[in-house]
């Protein structure tokens, strides 16, 4: 188990993505991003598209140390080195959700 806010410190040096299962799951991990000033790649805020559509089940978040959020599928991070942490480990109970 890692809490968010470890999560978010590891991403500051480490190539980490969170693999959402659920659309649910990645309506929850974008909310609590955005509530700490991550936004997509592109400048607009996580909470208005979650992209889940694309990858379904496979989608995956990549964290960037310059608080963006990009997206692709599970199979892309891995084949690039990125540390996957499975949304069930994290631990949100700090980030005020």
């Amino acid at each position: 188990m890692i809490t968010f806010t470890e999560l978010l410190e590891r991403a500051k040096s480490e190539n980490i993505a969170v693999h959402t299962p659920t659309e649910e799951q990645a309506i929850t991990l974008l909310k609590a991003l955005d509530k700490r000033g991550y936004e997509w790649c592109r400048g607009y805020k996580l909470t208005e598209e979650t992209h889940y559509e694309v990858y379904k089940e496979d989608t995956c978040y990549a964290l960037e140390p310059n608080n963006t959020i990009y997206y692709s599928l599970f199979t892309w991070y891995q084949r690039h080195d990125y540390t996957i942490i499975e949304f069930g480990e994290i631990d949100f109970k700090e980030s005020n959700l």
